[in-house]
């Protein structure tokens, strides 16, 4: 199934800025607890000067509304059409809203729209501000887990994936089938992502991850809350560990779970934790998650 993919999402808008050069690491904006656009705004639990690391630590919300608008609404393009289409491409480069076209079954696209979608829902008359909850992961915009699986992976490798897959290799060892070993490149340069693994160090060091944090493992995460028009808000959490020399990306999403912190990502830590070690030390954490409702 696909999803909204909540602030998860800012992760890809803040490397499309970072490319788009419409910010730098060291670019400040400054919060006054949301992103406001005349009678309405973007709330923000958030609030003071902040730069892409401690908005990645902190999910600040007015950081990345303005970081899409930035980018939608750049003076280099002719138009507001032109320069969303840039932006939809480098999310498709990620492999956001498109198929995989591997091994694994039910491969959905998910919804990237295209300007063309706009076009005939505004009539022609809309501007960034228009599709602005898209820069927090909200909006028209839905994902599939493995998408968000293999963004991390992204992340992790700075800039390039593997097509996902459960067969290794098919042929021999003279002769393999390479469909699975060949590095798609996405449009964002190997040099961008070192800020968000900081600002996704920072937000489990001291930010909205503290949870998942694991004794001798360097994990880094982000958490996101999904809304749902049919319920509860769906919790979420991606990880990557460890930070300096990845062996594993975990995105969990849990239906209805409500905050990122509170379930998605002791979940995915515990993951984290059994992958990398072999065992789960931290058996209160695990009762409490394996005990745990979700309505």
């Amino acid at each position: 199934a696909a999803y909204p993919p909540g602030s998860t999402f800012k992760l890809a808008n803040g490397l499309i800025a970072l490319q788009e050069k419409v910010v730098t690491p060291n670019t400040v904006w400054y919060c006054s607890g949301g992103y406001h656009m005349g009678s309405h705004t973007v709330g923000c639990h958030h609030a003071g000067p902040t730069n892409l690391v401690s908005a990645v630590q902190h999910s600040c919300n007015f950081y990345f509304c303005n970081a899409l608008y930035h980018i939608i609404g750049n003076k280099k393009y002719k138009n507001v059409q032109e320069g969303y289409q840039v932006w939809r491409e480098y999310l498709l480069s990620m492999g956001f809203g498109v198929t995989f076209n591997s091994d694994l079954p039910f491969d959905v696209k998910g919804i990237i729209p295209t300007s063309d979608y706009f076009d005939r829902i505004y009539r022609k008359s809309w501007n960034p501000n228009s599709v602005i909850s898209m820069g927090i992961g909200q909006g028209e915009a839905s994902v599939t887990p493995l998408q968000m699986a293999n963004f991390l992976a992204i992340v992790a490798n700075r800039g390039y994936y593997y097509k996902p897959h459960v067969v290794k290799a098919i042929g021999s060892k003279d002769n393999p089938n390479k469909r699975y070993s060949e590095k798609i490149y996405c449009k964002v340069d190997s040099k961008y992502f070192d800020p968000i693994l900081e600002g996704m160090d920072m937000a489990v060091q001291a930010g909205t991850a503290r949870g998942a944090k694991i004794d001798g493992v360097h994990i880094i995460g982000k958490t996101g809350t999904a809304q749902n028009p049919h319920g509860r808000d769906h919790s979420v959490f991606a990880a990557i560990a460890p930070k300096n020399d990845p062996k594993i990306v975990v995105f969990v999403l849990v239906e209805n779970g409500g905050f990122g912190a509170t379930v998605a990502c002791p979940i995915a830590s515990l993951i984290t934790e059994f992958y990398l070690n072999r065992e789960v030390k931290r058996k209160d954490l695990e009762e409490r998650i394996i005990s745990m409702s979700i309505k």
